[in-house]
């Protein structure tokens, strides 16, 4: 695996704890991993070549998660294999359609269980002159449009990144090469350009991105109080929408209801409060009150329905989370 001040640049990483996949995802800087029942399993590829990153995830679960891109990055990110799709933003994504991803971009996905995706970044000035290296026209990205591309454009560029991340696997340290390394962005800044300039709007999806950022900012009111009873009435007029917008862009973005949404947040919060914390010296009432628990017995029961263990069960068993060795279960 190469890597820039210690921070990994190409190579394949392994994942049992969701949230540490999350991270590791470029732009995946979101506040929230909910998922469907089992043990969670993810493997990422990450190629810099370049100006450009390259990350393949496969993931197991049906999950709900959030997600920002940079504010000088652009990209593209589609889908490889037969799993059904995820809805992004609000918008069932569909077959031979990729997802725009702009600067400063806001999402959540839904995936409703295994899912195989691919993202592809750069920064939008090198998108801009990649584009008239390639076409000899500049080239912008519209966040959130959803483009269908022609087919042999999309089945070429997701050759393509088959093939360098099937390579990654069996040669790794391939792209430390500077040769190869600037064969393989040629190889995969021309169909992507391509299918960005060919590609049709097949849906524009303002209004659903404008409905994305109101759901982001819903999602940090609630993580920003955490520690404290919260009424929808009081988080609608924190972020200056009516009860009833809420319900609806909550069912439209999540996919479930901004009571649910708070419930489950919590719970995680705690749960992740109770792996983390010295068992020596934690005590399962005190993480639950600090995460404004105060139903005790109804935590534990709804917490081990969720999770598949009691709180007890889950402190006793803390430690700071090691890569590829925490398991995860939980259902929405």
């Amino acid at each position: 695996m190469i890597s820039q001040n210690g921070v990994p640049v190409s190579g394949i990483r392994s994942f049992l704890d969701p949230d540490q996949f999350h991270s590791a995802i470029r732009g995946g800087n979101g506040l929230l991993t909910f998922l469907g029942k089992g043990m969670f399993k993810a493997e990422l590829t990450t190629i810099q070549v370049g100006r450009l990153t390259l990350q393949r995830g496969r993931e197991n679960l049906p999950r709900l998660s959030s997600s920002g891109i940079p504010a000088n990055r652009v990209g593209m990110l589609g889908w490889l294999g037969d799993d059904p799709l995820p809805v992004v933003r609000g918008v069932q994504m569909r077959r031979g359609e990729f997802l725009c991803l702009g600067p400063g971009m806001q999402s959540h996905h839904r995936t409703p269980g295994p899912v195989d995706f691919v993202a592809l970044t750069l920064d939008a000035s090198d998108l801009a002159h990649a584009a008239i290296e390639v076409t000899g026209t500049p080239l912008a990205v519209t966040a959130g449009k959803v483009l269908r591309v022609p087919e042999h454009l999309g089945a070429w560029l997701l050759s393509v990144v088959d093939a360098a991340t099937r390579v990654t696997a069996t040669t790794p340290g391939i792209f430390t090469s500077s040769h190869t390394a600037d064969a393989l962005e040629h190889a995969l800044l021309r169909p992507m350009i391509m299918c960005l300039m060919h590609g049709a709007a097949s849906r524009q999806a303002i209004p659903h991105g404008r409905r994305a950022a109101i759901a982001k900012r819903f999602e940090a009111a609630v993580e920003a109080n955490f520690d404290r009873t919260l009424t929808i009435p009081e988080l609608c007029h924190s972020i200056g929408v009516s009860e009833r917008t809420l319900r609806v862009l909550c069912q439209e973005q999540l996919g479930i209801s901004p009571v649910r949404f708070v419930a489950l947040r919590r719970l995680h919060l705690a749960r992740r409060a109770l792996l983390r914390s010295d068992h020596h010296t934690a005590s399962v009432t005190q993480i639950a009150m600090d995460h404004g628990i105060w139903e005790f017995g109804r935590f534990a029961v709804t917490y081990k329905s969720l999770f598949g263990e009691s709180p007890s069960a889950t402190l006793r068993r803390a430690r700071v989370p090691a890569e590829g060795k925490d398991t995860f279960r939980a259902s929405v």
